[in-house]
């Protein structure tokens, strides 16, 4: 039943669409998908887009394993996502620019259960900034990766897997939660918003670059805080087939 599960997320990742900023949706596809050795439920997946023509990219958006979890645990996403994509023309794509990162995310949310997470690795070469923000105390929900989660649906507690606690963790990431029923996600989302507001008025560090990194995630803190309160939040994206997906408030 979870490896059923399972497929069936990563199919519906790979039957969907991206909406961008550079004036053309992107067609998602999936360019792996295979089961973890040793783990039930769990696929090993890969997806990229299509460029104008039809062709895959040569490199990946976003890899990483889906469970579709089982015996009380929900089904989860844990990933690393690829800023930069490059095609077989020679032509290289800056997904982040092009909102591809933060509307994949949003897919994903929309697909992963009350109760289930995601996690994001943030050692890759791109995604750094994430890792020196947590390093310098940044409020997870405020670092750049955090905040995308969060807007997206991953409402609930935040975790930091900088040191492994086992053998199966692999390398460092962020964790977000979608809490299990609605009177722990009014809890969650309260106590996240309630840091981002301390984190705003918090003095920058000494160090210029230091300083520089603090400063862009207070206004993003402050950004979020603006949205939450306008009730914003309701990006949708499409499947092939027209069905939509619509990131809910967790």
């Amino acid at each position: 039943m979870s490896e059923s599960m399972a497929k069936q997320i990563a199919e519906r990742l790979g039957a969907s669409q991206l909406s961008s900023t550079v004036g053309r949706d992107f067609e998602l596809v999936l360019s792996q998908l295979s089961e973890v050795r040793l783990r039930a439920g769990w696929l090993k997946f890969a997806l990229t887009v299509r460029d104008e023509n039809g062709q895959p990219a040569q490199t990946p958006l976003i890899t990483g394993i889906i469970s579709g979890g089982g015996r009380g645990v929900m089904p989860w996403c844990e990933a690393c996502i690829y800023p930069w994509l490059e095609f077989a023309n020679g032509k290289r794509l800056d997904a982040r620019a092009a909102g591809l990162e933060a509307g994949l995310i949003r897919l994903i949310s929309s697909l992963i259960p009350p109760g289930g997470h995601l996690m994001l690795e943030y050692e890759s070469p791109g995604q750094t900034e994430t890792h020196r923000e947590l390093l310098l105390r940044v409020p997870p929900a405020a670092t750049h990766l955090g905040a995308l989660m969060l807007a997206a649906g991953f409402r609930g507690h935040f975790k930091d897997w900088y040191i492994s606690e086992g053998g199966h963790e692999g390398p460092r990431k962020l964790q977000a939660n979608k809490s299990p029923n609605a009177e722990a996600a009014r809890v969650a989302l309260r106590s996240n918003l309630e840091e981002l507001k301390q984190f705003i008025s918090r003095p920058p560090p000494e160090n210029a670059a230091d300083a520089a990194l603090v400063t862009s995630a207070q206004a993003r803190a402050s950004s979020l805080l603006r949205e939450f309160a306008h009730g914003v939040f309701k990006a949708r994206t499409t499947t092939k087939k027209g069905r939509r997906h619509a990131g809910r408030s967790q």
